[in-house]
């Protein structure tokens, strides 16, 4: 029997609950289902949480110029009020430079299956 359509909004609020703050890490690597988040944060912000229907998520931040990273960035994860909170959500990507002359924007959408 399929999930019924009432009980993925209320999934969906509760994962709006979940996310406090998006951080950005330079360890990268593959990011799996398994993920324990973050390897090595460089620098967090709270995010920007919308939901778009009863099932989808939007979230947004901005990294701005006072945010430095001396490493290349190359993973993203969402999480709870601390690193050691459950992570909701990580991805790695190619490394980006992260320095005082550039801002960094990142949309991640979310959806219950």
């Amino acid at each position: 029997m399929p999930v019924l359509d009432a009980i993925k909004a209320e999934l969906t609020t509760h994962l709006q609950t979940l996310v406090k703050q998006m951080t950005l890490g330079t360890t990268g690597g593959s990011a799996s289902s398994k993920d324990g988040g973050v390897g090595s944060s460089a620098m967090s912000v709270t995010p920007i949480i919308q939901r778009i229907d009863d099932r989808t998520i939007s979230i947004s931040a901005t990294f701005d110029t006072t945010q430095i990273s001396v490493s290349d960035i190359k993973e993203v994860s969402l999480h709870g009020a601390t690193l050691l909170d459950s992570p909701a959500f990580r991805t790695s990507f190619h490394p980006v430079s992260k320095n005082a002359t550039n801002e960094i924007r990142v949309d991640i959408v979310m959806e219950v299956r």
